[in-house]
C-alpha cells in the first residue's frame, strides 16, 4: 500500500469533512454540457482551498456508470528522473479508503521503454494523490487505477510513451492529467511582468491552453519552453496530446488563479480545468 502523504495538508484528513467539502465544490461547479464520451481531464493539484473548485468542474462530468478505471499522469516534484514511474504497490490509501491498482496493466507498462518503478518518486508526491479523493467521491469504490508519475522527457519521449499507453488505454477509462499552470512571483523565481500582472499571466496561460485545445504536443512544449511558463505538468500534458484520438475535442471549463482567492497577485498559481471528449471514445480492447 502507498499510504496517504498529504492528507491534512493539501486536503482534509477527516473522511466526513473531506467528503462534504468535495460535494460542496461539485455543487458549486457548473460546467457546460459536453457532447460525446468524456475521455480525459486536465485537473489542478494544489491544496483544495485553492484549486478544489477548479478540479470540481471536470470531475462533475464523470459518469460512474461508464468509467471503470482512471489512468493518471502526474508530474514529479520530489525526485528528478527521466521517463515514467509506476509504483510497485497494490493500492493507494486516502482518508476515504483504498484505491486499487490495475496490476495487470501496471505490470505490462513497466516492461515498456521509458517506464520504470522508483519508490522514492511516489512516497511524498502530492500531484497524483490529490486527484484520488475526487475520484472516490465521483466514482465510488468500483474503479481501479494506473498511477504514473512523469519525470523529464526529451524529443520523441512523448510519442514513445503515448505509443505504450495506446496498448493499455481502452473504453471505460478516463485519463487524468494532473497539472497546475503558471507559477509566478518572487516565491517561484518567475516574475515576467511588473504591471497588469493578472491580465498578462492569463494571456500567457491561455496561449498554452490554445495549443492544448489544438492537440498539438510539439507546439505546446515549444511554447512552454520559449515563454518559460512554469506549468509543472507540461510533460504529462504533452503525453496526453500525443495519446488523444483524432476525433477528440477539448473544452476549457474554468480558469482562475490563487490571487483571485487571496487577493494577492504578488505570488500566484494558475488553475485550469479542461476536458476532452470524443464521439467514439477510447477504443474497445479485449
Amino acid at each position: 500500500m502507498r499510504r496517504a502523504a498529504v492528507a491534512g495538508m493539501f486536503y482534509d484528513s477527516n473522511p466526513g469533512r473531506l467528503t462534504e467539502g468535495i460535494k460542496k465544490y461539485l455543487k458549486n461547479a457548473h460546467p457546460e454540457n459536453i457532447q460525446g464520451e468524456i475521455i480525459s481531464l486536465i485537473s489542478p493539484h494544489a491544496g483544495y482551498v485553492y484549486s478544489g473548485q477548479a478540479a470540481a468542474f471536470g470531475y462533475k462530468l464523470l459518469d460512474k456508470n461508464k468509467i471503470k478505471r482512471a489512468v493518471i499522469l502526474a508530474p514529479t516534484h520530489q525526485v528528478a528522473f527521466r521517463g515514467v514511474s509506476i509504483p510497485d504497490v497494490t493500492s493507494y490509501e486516502t482518508p476515504l479508503g483504498l484505491v486499487k491498482l490495475d496490476k495487470e496493466a501496471c505490470d505490462m507498462l513497466r516492461k515498456e521503454t521509458l517506464f520504470t518503478s522508483i519508490p522514492e518518486v511516489h512516497s511524498r508526491e502530492h500531484s497524483l494523490e490529490v486527484q484520488l479523493p475526487f475520484l472516490q467521491v465521483c466514482l465510488g469504490d468500483d474503479f481501479t487505477m494506473v498511477p504514473m508519475v512523469v519525470g523529464q522527457l526529451h524529443n520523441r519521449d512523448y510519442q514513445v510513451i503515448a505509443g505504450s499507453l495506446t496498448k493499455v488505454v481502452k473504453r471505460g477509462d478516463v485519463v487524468i492529467v494532473s497539472s497546475d499552470f503558471t507559477h509566478q512571483g518572487p516565491r517561484f523565481g518567475y516574475a515576467p511582468y511588473r504591471t497588469d500582472i493578472s491580465e498578462n499571466i492569463k494571456k500567457l496561460d491561455m496561449g498554452a491552453v490554445d495549443f492544448i485545445l489544438e492537440k498539438n504536443s510539439r507546439k505546446f512544449i515549444d511554447y512552454v519552453k520559449d515563454t518559460g511558463a512554469t506549468i509543472c505538468g507540461r510533460c504529462p500534458i504533452g503525453i496526453l496530446l500525443e495519446l488523444l484520438p483524432t476525433d477528440a475535442n477539448g473544452t476549457l471549463l474554468t480558469y482562475y488563479t490563487s490571487g483571485d482567492i487571496t487577493g494577492d497577485e504578488r505570488d500566484t498559481v494558475s488553475y485550469v480545468s479542461l476536458v476532452f471528449s470524443s464521439p467514439s471514445g477510447w477504443p474497445e480492447k479485449e
